[in-house]
């Protein structure tokens, strides 16, 4: 059993699989997930010396025969392993897991009387073991390489009279030389023959359900949605593919609301055939009466923090019962989805046997309000849509569905995602003015209890940026600042509000304000709502990036795609994560600024500007930096950024691209003024040096890059970096070589350091100005030095390269050395470091 799963209900048989991308076969190349116990323990067994017979037992659609064959294979047993199919049927055959045998056993076979089938099976068939064995022995032939295997896929419930049957193949099977195997839906409770064993699949993970249904359905699913299934689903991997076969992509994705099945599929129906039919008419009822059906709906309320979903089953108040009847709800919904069902048929006069119906269930819809049970759920339609960030449902929202709450997480998420903010466009979540009424439920959880001052702050504090949403201008910075102060100081913050004040502390200089609010409000997710976890993780992301943390904007962006995929085309994601991959891979931005205006507001398009444009400066990309870097600028003053760094990149990108400082655009320039607060920070007084050295006279710059830094040198190895490059660049556009590559240099030692090692592509272009023809060098090397660096990076040792290229080890070394000095790396680490950064056609052999 995965580590992840709970304990299964004892008694009652539960399973656990993961294949991908179907349920049959088990082919060499078959992923299993969440089962390498079981695979081990029938790899052992099917090893093994002791002559008993395994049965895998687990209720349909669990994985049985997957798991068996997987193990199989892993072991080699394709040529002489036999899976026996429809054993219990009037036409049994076997195939050879390689393809190359399929044998007809009719004439094997014989009728079973009817008094002794089982409880919950229908009248079959018995094949005679002798014969069984004769005929399949004769046909794989003793010449067979591996483990003669005999697999029973299909035994259904082993009875008393199926398991003597085993007991009686298994014994004539060990003199022969074969192994059995078995896989039956349910073994009853009661004493077994000894030499019949029980394997039980348990259900199969969350995490291991997840990537099923990723392999399986090749479409992005939102990470609550995977847990909802794995709920519904009991962990079984068919039901799950069912369930979510019938969802929209929207739905998948998080994009469209989805409490749960209305009914029952006719996977589910076969999977529960058993369990129903152990079920006394008592425990039907209770089971079609459950409130555990009706507190599906608490799903779409609160995350956890690693954005699961949690049933919170232990909040609900289910009344006591007899029997498991409580447990086998919370472990089975849907066997209580189907006993409403039966329970509904048969007050209309349908069937009413409490046996399944083996055809398709009718749509019954969802129940009458008078026949399920209600569950206090204090949120609105609108509430639940915008919490959950099922967004494609907002259109459809009436102007009805306004309210304060609602009118608060609308605008929350319009602020959150940069969608356009216009009053000419019927929106029903455009509020018609500024208020307390609904600007309180942004900012707090429990927005009864504000202080006035307070709410009188976050009244202002909305105002300005939706004003800076629309204009991408801020009429007062300082009070902005003040009102942040008043807000931030408060508990029970809403986590969305949170990613707003964020944002506006960033764009405000105060980065190292932004980490502490960050951090206050860093504790558990449970209880928060979809749309707070995806904007704590977007405001971590924000904070990352203008700290220069690239890895942890990705890891951030990668829990917000996760949680909710349709994210990814926010356009404050994309530029995030376009900077992101030019700092941590040296990849140039494929997007470009969209056209129209209509989807995305002034300060959305502004930031995703300047986003691209620090990611084409990074890889050496100045020219278009700067057409960017001017863009965003334009249509947003006040990027997240901040005005100092944004800045700071532009006059770089400027300089890097023409050479010739008066063409800096005025917006670089210091008007407006950059008020004191915002370069108050060490980072922010780095950038501010930076750019304020950049724009002094030609006559008076500084002589060496200490001299562009604060007094204090109190900056991290991100700012130094930016430093040295920016340097470099501005000394090669006054022609000063000497100056420049020093730093240049030491800024590609500091590039890894920092956490940015994509920066290394900017500075190698730089470089390249001395001469370098292909990058850092590698077009320079003869084809004996080539050899060398591909030995060397291998981890072949100087003696052995010495060995293969017959001169002495002291050569060998001498010559790595001279390398190195050609390629401005230090060592083998570098060395390394570079051809993951840059490689050379040559080194793939593609050059």
């Amino acid at each position: 059993m995965d580590p992840e799963d709970g304990p299964r209900a004892g008694g009652w048989p539960a399973g656990s699989s993961g294949q991908a991308p179907d349920q049959g076969g088990g082919g060499p190349d078959r992923v299993v997930h969440g089962r390498d116990r079981e695979l081990r323990l029938v790899e052992a067994f099917v090893t093994g010396l002791d002559p008993t017979t395994l049965v895998v037992s687990g209720l349909s659609g669990i994985g049985k025969s997957t798991t068996v064959l997987a193990a199989l294979h892993r072991i080699g047993a394709q040529a002489s392993a036999v899976r026996l199919v429809r054993s219990c049927s009037s036409r049994p055959y076997a195939q050879a897991l390689s393809g190359r045998l399929h044998l007809d056993l009719s004439a094997h076979s014989m009728p079973v009387p009817v008094g002794s089938v089982p409880l919950g099976s229908v009248p079959g068939h018995e094949l005679d073991a002798a014969g069984l064995l004769d005929a399949v022995g004769s046909a794989v032939g003793p010449q067979s390489a591996g483990p003669r295997i005999l697999f029973v896929d299909d035994l259904d419930v082993l009875s008393a009279g199926r398991a003597a049957w085993l007991q009686q193949l298994g014994e004539l099977a060990y003199e022969r030389g074969w192994r059995i195997l078995a896989a039956a839906r349910h073994v009853p409770v009661g004493p077994l023959p000894d030499d019949v064993e029980v394997l039980d699949l348990g259900p199969l993970g969350a995490r291991s359900l997840r990537l099923l249904l990723d392999a399986a359905l090749r479409t992005p699913m939102a990470a609550d949605v995977a847990e909802r299934l794995h709920w519904w689903s009991s962990g079984n991997p068919r039901i799950a593919l069912e369930l979510a076969d019938a969802l929209s992509p929207g739905q998948r994705s998080g994009g469209a609301h989805w409490p749960g099945p209305d009914a029952v599929g006719p996977v589910a129906r076969r999977t529960f055939q058993v369990l129903l039919g152990g079920l006394d008419v008592t425990a039907r009822s209770r089971l079609a009466s459950h409130p555990v059906l009706a507190a599906a709906g608490v799903l779409d309320r609160t995350v956890d923090d690693s954005a699961q979903w949690s049933v919170g089953l232990g909040t609900i108040s289910v009344p006591p019962g007899p029997g498991d009847v409580n447990r086998l709800a919370a472990r089975y919904p849907l066997l209580a989805l189907l006993c409403r069902e039966q329970a509904r048929e048969s007050a209309d006069g349908g069937p009413a046997d409490g046996r399944p119906d083996d055809g398709e269930p009718a749509d019954a819809g969802p129940a009458p309000d008078g026949d399920r049970p209600t569950f206090p759920v204090a949120a609105t339609l609108a509430e639940v849509i915008l919490n959950g960030l099922h967004l494609d449902a907002v259109e459809g929202l009436s102007a009805g569905e306004r309210e304060p709450r609602a009118a608060a997480r609308a605008v929350g998420l319009t602020l959150l995602s940069g969608a356009t903010w216009a009053d000419d466009r019927a929106r029903w979540w455009t509020p018609a003015t500024v208020s307390p009424e609904w600007t309180d439920h942004l900012w707090w959880n429990g927005a009864t209890a504000v202080e006035p001052a307070q709410s009188a702050a976050g009244e202002r504090a909305a105002a300005a940026l939706i004003q800076l949403e629309r204009t991408g201008c801020l009429a007062d910075p300082a009070g902005l600042r003040a009102d942040l102060d008043v807000i931030g100081s408060t508990r029970r913050l809403d986590w969305v509000g949170v990613c707003l004040q964020v944002r506006a502390r960033l764009l405000l200089g105060d980065a190292a304000g932004a980490r502490r609010l960050l951090d206050s409000e860093s504790g558990t997710s449970s209880g928060r709502t979809v749309a707070e976890v995806v904007a704590r993780h977007l405001a971590a992301a924000r904070v990352a990036m203008f700290e220069g943390c690239a890895a942890d904007v990705r890891l951030c962006l990668e829990r917000v795609t996760d949680l909710r995929p349709s994210v990814a085309d926010w356009l404050p994601v994309r530029g995030l994560r376009a900077a992101a991959a030019a700092m941590l891979d040296g990849r140039a931005p494929t997007s470009s600024v969209p056209l129209s205006a209509e989807a995305w507001s002034t300060r959305a398009l502004g930031e995703f500007a300047v986003d691209l444009g620090a990611a084409h400066l990074a890889v050496g990309q100045a020219e278009r930096a700067a057409e960017l870097l001017a863009l965003g600028l334009e249509r947003c003053q006040w990027p997240y950024r901040g005005r100092v760094q944004a800045r700071a990149d532009l006059v770089e990108a400027v300089l890097a691209s023409r050479g010739v400082r008066d063409e800096v655009p005025r917006a670089a320039l210091a008007d407006p003024p950059i008020e004191p607060q915002e370069r108050a920070g060490a980072d922010t007084g780095a950038a501010y040096a930076r750019l304020r050295a950049m724009l002094a006279a030609a006559g008076t710059r500084a002589d060496c890059v200490e001299d562009w830094l604060p007094a204090s040198h109190l900056v991290s190895p991100w700012q130094r970096l930016r430093s040295l490059v920016a340097y470099g660049r501005y000394c090669l556009a006054h022609g000063d070589r000497a100056a420049s590559e020093p730093a240049l240099t030491e800024g590609r030692v500091l590039a890894r350091l920092a956490g940015t090692p994509g920066w290394r592509k900017a500075i190698d272009a730089c470089l390249a100005g001395f001469g370098a023809s292909d990058g850092p060098g590698w077009a320079r090397l003869s084809g004996n030095d080539r050899e060398f660096v591909r030995l060397a990076l291998q981890g072949v040792t100087n003696a052995r390269i010495a060995e293969a290229a017959y001169v002495s080890e002291r050569t060998v070394a001498n010559r790595l050395r001279q390398i190195y000095a050609l390629l401005r790396v230090r060592d083998r680490k570098e060395l390394m470091e570079l051809a993951e950064m840059d490689p050379p056609g040559w080194l793939s052999g593609n050059g």
